[in-house]
Parts: C-alpha cells; sequence; structure tokens
C-alpha cells in the first residue's frame, strides 16, 4: 500500500472536497498548525470525523474521554504542562502479556517524539488511544486543574468572548508529523541523517531484545565496563556499570532500564544531539564490524 496523508485519507472517505484540503493546506502554510486542527476551524470537518479518520487508517481504537473515570495512577505519572504541550491525557493502566501499559489518549497519535518521551520518562510502554482534541483539552482542565468542564456539546457563542486567548499553536514539522505510513517504508534515497540513525537505533535494539531473550546466562559475558572505555562490552555492560550487575537478576528491571535507554537514543537522534559516527564509536554493540 503506499504511504497517505492525513488530507489525502480525508478526500478518499469523502469526509472533504479536494478543494477543501487545497484550501487547509494553504491555511496551513500560514498558521503552521496541523492540517487537522486547521480544517476543524475552517469548518471544512469536524472533530468526530477527524478523529474517526486517524482510527481507522492507524488502527488504533477511539475513546470517549466524557464517558470514563481516569485513573489516578495515570494522571499523575505524567505533568499537565506536557499533555498540554502534546494534546495528550493519560487515563488508564493496563496489563499486556504480564506488563503494564499506559492507556494514554492523544488528540495527534503521530506525535511519536511524545510517545517515546512518556515511554523514556515512566519506563511503560504507552498504549495509544484517539479522540477529539477539545475532549484532551477538556480533560485536562478538569482533572489537572481541577477546572469543571461541560461534557455535552455547546452552542457556539454568537462573538467570541472577551479576553479570550488564541490557543497556541505549536510548532510543527508537517514533514514528519503529518504522514500516515500504510504498509510502507521510505525508500533509502528520502531518508535523511536523522531517520538513518534511528533505523539503525531500532535495529540495534531489536537485536539486543533478540539477545536478551535468546538466554544463555551471563557466565560468559565480561566484566562490567565503563561506557567510555570504547571497546569490549556492549549496552548490557554499559547497563551494569550504571546500575550494578545485580539488576540483571531482576529481569523486569533490566527491561526496563534498556527500554529507558533505546527511548533516550532516539530522543537523542532526533533532536539531533547524536550523530550516526558518535552511536557507532560510543554506543553500538556491532560499530566496529561496520
Amino acid at each position: 500500500m503506499a504511504r497517505k496523508r492525513i488530507g489525502e485519507l480525508l478526500v478518499e472517505r469523502g469526509a472533504i472536497t479536494p478543494e477543501q484540503l487545497e484550501a487547509g493546506l494553504t491555511a496551513q502554510r500560514q498558521t503552521r498548525q496541523r492540517l487537522g486542527v486547521t480544517l476543524i476551524g475552517q469548518g471544512a470537518i469536524t472533530e468526530a470525523t477527524l478523529a474517526q479518520a486517524l482510527s481507522e487508517a492507524l488502527g488504533m481504537p477511539q475513546v470517549d474521554l466524557a464517558a470514563i473515570t481516569p485513573d489516578w495512577a495515570a494522571v499523575h505519572l505524567l505533568r499537565a504542562r506536557f499533555c498540554e504541550q502534546h494534546d495528550l491525557f493519560p487515563y488508564a493502566l493496563e496489563t499486556v502479556a504480564g506488563k503494564r501499559q499506559l492507556v494514554v489518549a492523544m488528540a495527534d497519535p503521530l506525535n511519536i517524539t511524545a510517545i517515546e518521551e512518556i515511554e523514556f520518562t515512566s519506563g511503560l510502554k504507552v498504549s495509544g488511544r484517539v479522540t477529539a482534541l477539545s475532549a484532551v483539552r477538556g480533560a485536562i482542565l478538569r482533572y489537572y486543574h481541577k477546572v469543571p468542564v461541560a461534557t455535552g456539546p455547546r452552542p457556539a457563542p454568537a462573538r467570541p468572548p472577551a479576553r479570550a486567548a488564541p490557543v497556541p499553536a505549536r510548532p510543527a514539522v508537517v514533514e514528519d508529523d503529518e504522514e500516515v505510513i500504510v504498509g510502507e517504508e521510505l525508500p533509502a534515497a528520502e531518508k535523511t541523517q536523522r531517520t538513518s540513525l534511528a533505523d539503525l537505533i531500532r535495529e540495534r535494539e531489536e537485536q539486543a531484545k533478540r539477545k536478551r531473550g535468546g538466554g544463555g546466562g551471563t557466565a560468559d559475558k565480561p566484566k562490567a565496563r565503563a561506557p567510555a572505555s570504547g571497546g569490549g562490552g556492549g549496552v548490557l555492560d554499559d547497563l551494569d556499570y550504571l546500575f550494578g550487575q545485580a539488576a540483571r537478576e531482576e529481569p523486569d528491571r533490566m527491561e526496563e532500564l534498556e527500554r529507558r535507554f533505546w527511548a533516550l537514543m532516539r530522543i537523542m537522534a532526533r533532536k539531533g544531539l547524536l550523530t550516526n559516527e558518535e552511536f557507532r564509536r560510543e554506543l553500538d554493540d556491532e560499530g566496529g564490524e561496520g
């Protein structure tokens, strides 16, 4: 299947016309808001239609935040400011295959940066749900700021209320975040330095998982070394050095530390704080092999 963007998916479903899409893209270039928010502001589409399109395209369930009671243990895992910045709301903890996951309602489920930061800071895998932007913001006001929020539909005011602050437009990286990848990776020629490094990091993470799952104990492992030594062991030995070899005796704890380590690597790569050369020289277990 081909690579598609949100706008294309909405046109294919008959939710908007090609003319409405073109008008939305023109306005988006000026406002720097995400296309979905722009189309809603223009009255071309409703929040419900947008959420349905995202849910179908990504295969991600929807959630009605107004119909649930959040788990405070989940809410307290994230700060209000982070939730406001990324338009998301953590509302539950669930156990899948014996492992805990944080269930997060997201107006923008394509925000991979936010997902990885949550997984890094919480140590939990994120299980995403699609929801409307107004529902997320209402939940943040209600549960973080203790502001009563009406749950039913409200008629639009005849004019904007006095002193109403405009919704801040987040800097949007449209090229990275607006696409929905449907069963196909970027051709190699389109890969940038950062996406190439991100691919390398994910490849090494999968290799580390396979090694860990292969068993074999630790008898043949070298002793823990300092990460700056420039050779020898790999990620497990670096974690031994940081947290003590006793961590290996607790598989769940070791898996959590490894997950945080790899999430941190991806965040650094995306922010341009880590280069391919640095990763291969200092952190890549197979860097000396090419």
